[in-house]
């Protein structure tokens, strides 16, 4: 009787994990269905934040910054901070773009509130993950939509619009991250990374 109930415990087991293996393929085809039906939409999208854009060469990136820091927008220059006051509390992204023939392809956000706390709950990287989810559905006049993400192995928010994939998740204990992607130019690099 024993043995009879461990192998019914064992069966439902595996049933579970083939079925949850099975969700995992099938919003990994998803994710990579709508990034296919996005590009071969022709639409182009290069904008991004703070007059950042898609396909900004290196220097002018470092000349622009360079501006923004004088003006006192920004602060740094390696890793770039800047202070964000259209949520519900401060809150300080930091970025630098990653670059492909010298062009920018990818902006990684990392996104904090500054009253982060582990006791206060309405600043932990999950409620900022909505918080940031509500504004750039505004901001981008788009919608996002919560698939599992190939790539960074987790599920995510993620909204594309022809080339530009916007990307929010919880990052660490304090953030999240917002990742701006140029399809265009890094589609088979994270292709092949999530293989």
């Amino acid at each position: 009787m024993k043995l009879h109930n461990l192998l019914t415990l064992l069966l439902i087991g595996i049933l579970f994990m083939g079925g949850s293996f099975l969700i995992g393929c099938e919003s990994k085809m998803d994710y990579e269905t709508l990034v296919k039906d996005q590009l071969d939409s022709g639409v182009q999208n290069d904008s991004l934040f703070l007059g950042y854009h898609f396909g900004m060469g290196r220097e002018e990136f470092r000349d622009y910054s360079w501006q923004l820091n004088q003006k006192g927008i920004l602060t740094g220059f390696v890793d770039i901070n800047y202070q964000i006051d259209f949520l519900k509390s401060k809150a300080t992204m930091t970025f630098y773009p990653e670059f492909q023939d010298d062009k920018i392809v990818r902006i990684p956000v990392s996104i904090g509130y500054d009253s982060w706390a582990p006791w206060n709950e309405q600043f932990w990287p999950e409620a900022l993950v909505e918080d940031l989810q509500d504004y750039f559905e505004k901001e981008y006049d788009t919608e996002f939509i919560q698939v599992y993400v190939p790539e960074i192995e987790q599920q995510a928010f993620v909204s594309i619009d022809g080339n530009r994939e916007i990307r929010i998740y919880k990052n660490a204990e304090a953030t999240a991250m917002v990742d701006f992607i140029d399809l265009n130019n890094v589609e088979t690099i994270s292709t092949e990374e999530s293989e």
